[in-house]
């Protein structure tokens, strides 16, 4: 293979000499017959306010139609003829200049700002910058400074409440958790639902957990720890420009992984600044929970008002009744009822408490003392997290570099092993060689360890057990050891829960919430690879080649450890040990044309090819039940039957050939167009698709002209179609391993033992060769204007796209032999609008005040689901319960509907009651609510003086449906404040759930309620029965989800002043105190309805135990030199 290189290398080499010399012949003879008439004139054309190039710059000999446009680096070069007089150089946003030629041969200009048409510049999907105002889309931009401002550590969370159209959801509290990210609806059901994320111009990895092929090793479902998203290696610090390509014309290039948007991230460079540039910047930041549970601390472990220290209920007797002092304890190993003892770790032993009876309701419990505060000051504490920055940077005409060095460290809100690190290093460098060659390389080093918590539904989940625990129930003595008789061995490390006081079972039923934070362990070490490098040379004014090739690599180590004594089956005790790796790599080869066709028609073409591999593979293994309980945590600690290998990989290699059209007429009318022609290895042999965009830009206000109202308009329009590749190795039938378990519905069991070193079967999913991308089609149109001299801007946009072929599991009948086949089914559709608005409304040279606005509706219905859904209900499970809440995907509504037990209704929709005038339940399951706001918006502004700034952004979420399941699971438990609620029954007297009449004047434990029969009472017999999160009756749950909150809110100051420059040598000191969630305003109690129980996925709207969320108070300072 070398030789062939080498020999093509060779060849390669005689071909350029001789191009070369071909080409300087040619130019001695073209140049000597011309010579007597025309000669050549070049220079470089840059920013007055930021020594900047200018790329894409007219240059025109004034009263002819000769001229060019400036390359990537500002340069241009034209040839003259001896009457030409004066170059005049324009573009859009900039003041027009015309300069006059005489007898010069090198001609530099700068041009500056025309503050009248100063547009913002975008970056498209193939990492180009060019401008706004002549494209036919609608972007987000999100600068570099904003992200910083917002005072996050993680780069997702950062850009909450700063786009139209774009949806920040953090799953969870917990240090580092991934956020779920919605660009304009729902564009999947099954399929990868992250957004493609371009780092300088080479897609990278933005994996949740696990790819969406191994979505079942995510760790996003309704248990588990939430891990983070792959996104959040990038130091946001590091960061110059995010850009959100939110339609299908603005991603088309990128094929079939563009369905869900495309960010485009533009790291930092070094400036042509004359001197090293040095920053050092340190945040510190303290986080507190923003939203608890309202529990009541009136009623003790039991129900029927008895007292009972096993039971799960906290129905018990009333603690103020009780007699108070110390409780009655059983310790006498002949007495009735003893049962052992528990000793603590500091010597403290705990013995049996008697019973309660109806004569005597609190039995043996005779304190008073509840311990709901305390268990909670006992898990949660003030987190913090300490993040320091260092980047240098320097430059000149002929290159510049910048090397940053990041390190964060994070404690989480609760206390024990809840934490996160990260690490990074990044070295990005340009040079330009001449001004033909230019180089440029960019590389980063992340390294991040966290610990996290167990969450949601889950019998080692942190809250469950916490929340659930009688309020009278001190669990601070978690560990210790229990003795069945004082001449007994101690069972050790037994764990103490609240159904388990004495840790005489190995199974404490829900874990201590002390054991969850401090015993288990959910570690993850990941150290993170990103490279690129592109290379553009340029023969020619007009035309430059480009090859640009990146890597990004990471291996996640993770480690799970349930000591023995855990909760449910990880009793005997439990370990994971995974390693999850990703590799990309990335190839593209782009040569850009650029020319002008007439000096009022402007014109570039973008040729490309590209070619991408990912690699995946989980390799590791996990056992149960321990050999030796405190034994090493290696897999020699368990037998044979109880360890369990595993090992997948997959692959998808994927190649693109792709062209770009831009055309500018009369500086007024912009065409657009895309195509990009995909093969992927997903897809099967043989299948190209062919994914095409355009966009026109109409700048009217050119041909009318401009006033003192509307200083500029355009509008414009788009289409495009995008979509989602199937999930690798799909198009094959898999051969499994039979066992015991495999057919055992259809037949006689089989099991590959008995077949000599094991057999292997056909798998129950049918392949489908024929498997082709989830295809999105998508139009829109919109206007951007600015009124009274571009001091206010707005932005509209409206669309619709449609989503075909998704790719789901279809049942199929019994004789075919399989069970499902992964196959193109279904199809979805979104629709909506968003309105994007900036206003500066003063400013002179101490004051400035900006505000601005952003607000999007998407409107989402599932079409079609193939017969995809459950065959009793017609939905597609996307998270949550399905014998409860769950979110689902129905044909007819939108995708996530949050679906349960329903009212039994009348034919007029009222209630159908019972003969007790209580509600019943229909006997099908239906739609009870939707997670998805009708609108969402934020708000927000600066004013400044001077240096002081004070910046404010509001978000909005309305017109959500949300399922608070922990509040109504803890009406069963007894736990809810509602449920501690007592009431005087008026005269006459009323009914409960059970029929009993409570006669009026009795106080009772519970509420009153009217249903539409007249008032009922809700006491015991209906919280633990219809009335609790458990029945089918999930519909009478469902609240308003919608919420506003202060997203951020920061006051800043810049010590900049020129004595203080001259007296320190430093450019500035910036001080700011920042705020993050610090208000919120929502109807939903004791939970952020931010966050969800299944993470970052389709399924939301839902809360089971989630961990909380957060709010923080954050300090940073930065010194610039």
């Amino acid at each position: 293979m070398r030789n062939i290189f080498t020999n093509f290398a060779v060849l390669a080499s005689r071909r350029d000499r001789l191009l070369s010399t071909w080409l300087l012949a040619s130019l001695i003879l073209i140049g000597t017959q011309l010579q007597a008439q025309e000669r050549s004139i070049s220079g470089q054309i840059t920013s007055v306010d930021s020594g900047d190039p200018l790329p894409g710059v007219n240059v025109v000999v004034k009263g002819t139609t000769n001229g060019t446009i400036s390359d990537i680096d500002g340069n241009y070069r034209l040839t003259i003829g001896e009457d030409a007089e004066t170059l005049v150089f324009s573009f859009i946003g900039l003041v027009t200049k015309e300069v006059a030629i005489g007898n010069q041969s090198t001609l530099n200009v700068e041009l500056t700002d025309d503050t009248k048409q100063l547009s913002e510049v975008v970056v498209t999907a193939l990492g180009f910058e060019e401008d706004a105002d002549a494209r036919g889309l609608a972007f987000s931009k999100v600068e570099g400074e904003s992200i910083a401002r917002s005072g996050e550590n993680t780069l997702i969370n950062s850009l909450s409440g700063k786009a139209a159209g774009v949806q920040i959801a953090r799953s969870s509290g917990d240090p580092g958790a991934a956020a779920y990210i919605q660009i304009r609806g729902q564009n999947t059901i099954t399929g990868e639902s992250q957004p493609l994320i371009v780092v300088d111009g080479i897609p990278i990895s933005n994996t949740v957990g696990a790819p969406n092929a191994d979505i079942d090793n995510s760790g996003e479902n309704t248990a588990g720890v939430r891990q983070q998203s792959r996104m959040n290696d990038i130091n946001p610090s590091d960061i110059e420009s995010l850009q959100i390509l939110k339609g299908a014309s603005a991603a088309a290039l990128w094929g079939s992984r563009a369905a869900n948007g495309v960010i485009v991230i533009t790291t930092k460079k070094g400036r042509d600044a004359g001197k090293l540039d040095i920053t050092f910047r340190s945040t510190v930041s303290l986080d507190q929970v923003n939203v608890l549970h309202p529990l009541q601390n009136k009623f003790g472990q039991g129900q029927g008002g008895i007292y009972s220290p096993t039971s799960s209920r906290s129905f018990g007797d009333r603690i103020a009744d009780r007699p108070g002092g110390a409780d009655e304890q059983i310790t006498d190993p002949n007495a009735p009822g003893y049962g052992g003892f528990f000793e603590a770790r500091d010597g403290d032993r705990y013995y049996a408490i008697p019973s309660g009876s109806a004569d005597d309701p609190n039995g043996g419990k005779n304190s008073r003392e509840t311990f709901n505060d305390a268990r909670e000051d006992q898990v949660f504490q003030t987190g913090y997290f300490v993040d320091n920055y260092l980047s240098m940077s320097g430059g000149n005409e002929n290159g510049n570099f910048l090397l940053s060095l990041g390190h964060m460290t994070q404690e989480g809100i609760y206390r024990g092993v809840s934490d996160y690190d990260r690490s990074t290093i990044r070295l990005n460098a340009n040079r330009k060689f001449n001004d033909i060659v230019r180089v440029s390389s960019n590389a980063t080093f992340a390294r991040t360890t966290s610990n996290r918590i167990q969450t949601g539904s889950n019998l080692n989940g942190l809250y469950l057990g916490m929340l659930r625990a009688a309020p009278d129930f001190n669990g601070e003595d978690y560990i210790g050891n229990y003795f069945a008789s004082p001449e007994a061995a101690p069972i050790l490390n037994r764990h103490r829960s609240y159904r388990r006081y004495l840790a005489n079972n190995p199974n404490p039923i829900y874990n201590n919430p002390l054991w969850t934070i401090n015993e288990l362990q959910n570690s993850t070490i990941v150290n993170r690879f990103i490279m690129s490098a592109e290379i553009g040379i340029k023969p020619v004014n007009w035309f430059e080649f480009i090859a640009r090739g990146g890597a990004d690599t990471y291996e996640d180590q993770r480690k799970t450890y349930f000591p023995v004594h855990s909760a449910g089956a990880n009793s005997g005790g439990r370990y994971e040990e995974f390693i999850f790796g990703e590799t990309q790599l990335n190839f593209d080869a782009i040569g850009r044309f650029s020319f002008a066709l007439s000096p009022d028609i402007s014109s570039s073409v973008n040729l490309g090819w590209n070619i991408n591999q990912r690699n995946y593979n989980r390799v590791g293994g996990e056992m149960q039940n321990f050999l030796i309980p405190d034994g090493p945590l290696d897999f020699s600690n368990s037998v044979g039957a109880d360890r369990f290998p595993d090992d997948t990989e997959t692959l998808v290699r994927t190649t693109r050939t792709y062209a770009t059209a831009n055309f500018g007429l009369y500086d007024q009318l912009y065409v657009n167009a895309t195509g990009a022609l995909e093969s992927a290895s997903s897809f099967g042999a043989d299948k190209t698709f062919f994914y095409p965009s355009a966009d026109v830009a109409w700048q009217f206000t050119q041909l009318t002209g401009s006033n003192a109202l509307l200083s500029f308009g355009k509008i414009r329009a788009g289409y495009g179609q995008v979509g989602v590749q199937p999930d690798p190795h799909r198009t094959n039938t898999d051969f499994v391993a039979a066992d015991n378990t495999l057919f055992g519905s259809w037949g006689a069991i089989l099991s590959g033992v008995g077949y000599g070193n094991g057999a292997f079967v056909q798998g129950e999913q049918q392949g489908d060769p024929n498997l082709r991308p989830e295809i999105k089609t998508e139009w829109e149109v919109g206007t951007d204007l600015r009124f009274f001299n571009d001091r206010l801007r707005a932005g509209f946009t409206y669309y619709q796209n449609e989503i075909v072929d998704l790719l789901l599991d279809v049942r199929l009948p019994s004789s075919v032999g399989f069970e499902t086949s992964y196959t193109n089914a279904g199809s979805m559709e979104n629709k909506g609008w968003e309105v994007d608005l900036g206003l500066n409304v003063f400013s002179n040279q101490d004051w400035s005040i900006d505000l601005f606005a952003n607000a999007n509706q998407n409107i989402n219905e599932v079409t079609s689901l193939g017969g995809s859904g459950d065959s009793d209900s017609d939905v597609i499970q996307l998270g949550g319960f399905s014998t409860l809440t769950s979110s689902v995907a129905k044909v007819g509504e939108p995708l996530s509907a949050l679906f349960g037990g329903v009212y039994l209704r009348n034919a007029d929709g009222s209630l159908d009651l019972d003969e007790n005038n209580f509600p019943q339940v229909a006997p099908d399951f239906g739609v009870i609510g939707d997670p998805n706001p009708v609108w969402r918006g934020g708000i927000g502004g600066t004013i400044s003086w001077k240096n002081l700034s004070l910046y404010a952004l509001f978000e909005t979420f309305q017109g959500s449906s949300f399922a608070p399941n922990t509040k109504s699971v803890l009406y069963n438990f007894g736990k809810h404040a509602d449920t501690g609620n007592e009431v005087v029954v008026p005269s006459g007297g009323l009914v409960n759930y059970n029929g009993d009449v409570i006669e009026g004047g009795t106080t009772v434990r519970g509420n009153i309620r009217d249903f539409g029969g007249g008032p009922v009472i809700l006491d015991e017999a209906w919280y633990t029965t219809l009335g609790q999160g458990f029945s089918n009756l999930q519909e009478q749950f469902i609240v308003d989800g919608s919420w506003t909150r202060l997203r951020e809110v920061s006051l800043s100051y810049s010590l900049t002043s020129e004595k203080f420059r001259e007296r320190t040598k430093l450019q500035s000191i910036d001080f700011s105190l920042r705020g993050r969630n610090l208000l919120l305003w929502t109807d939903v109690v004791g939970i952020d309805p931010e966050t969800s129980l299944d993470g970052a996925t389709n399924g939301r709207g839902q809360d089971y135990f989630n961990n909380p969320g957060t709010k923080s108070y954050i300090f940073s300072i930065a010194i610039n030199y």
